[in-house]
């Protein structure tokens, strides 16, 4: 670009500045208050508003007193679920309480701790697969259907899945 074409685009740009400053402070169309009549608004037009959009008008204190309620309620479901899941972990946790436990073929000692340690008969899949391991047992445990008492020693799982 050259210095001619610069300053011919610079001056229009003042130029076209200047048109549309001059269009909105000599019109009234771009005036940006609103005359004071137009802002006064009745109760009744919010009510009529209100009304036909579907909504409720709440004081501070009672929408204060609605969020209290809401939080309060969801506390209760909370420890209400909590308190359930105890129980539940409680009937699925007992000591002498059997649990059927199927081997498929083909499947690890790593997915064989898995499944008892999710289903709480043992306390620790790592636990159960250390042992295994150091017992030398890992090619002993066979495919099958077995009864395994919860709360069992490693000793006498691994027993039980390698007959």
């Amino acid at each position: 670009m050259t210095r001619q074409s610069v300053q011919a685009f610079a001056g229009g740009m003042i130029l076209a500045t200047a048109v549309l400053a001059g269009a909105f402070y000599l019109t009234d169309n771009g005036k940006a208050e609103a005359s004071k009549d137009s802002q006064k608004i009745s109760e009744a037009d919010v009510k009529t508003y209100l009304k036909a959009n579907q909504q409720v008008s709440l004081k501070r204190e009672e929408y204060q007193e609605l969020l209290n309620y809401k939080e309060t309620a969801l506390k209760q479901d909370d420890a209400k679920q909590k308190e359930e899941d105890k129980e539940k972990d409680k009937e699925n946790t007992k000591k002498d309480s059997k649990y059927k436990l199927e081997i498929k073929s083909g499947m690890s000692t790593a997915e064989v701790a898995d499944i008892l340690a999710k289903e709480k008969v043992i306390s620790s899949a790592d636990d159960f697969k250390d042992y295994v391991k150091k017992t030398g047992n890992e090619s002993k445990i066979r495919a099958g259907k077995y009864d395994l008492k919860r709360g069992d020693s490693l000793k006498n799982i691994v027993k039980t899945l390698s007959k």
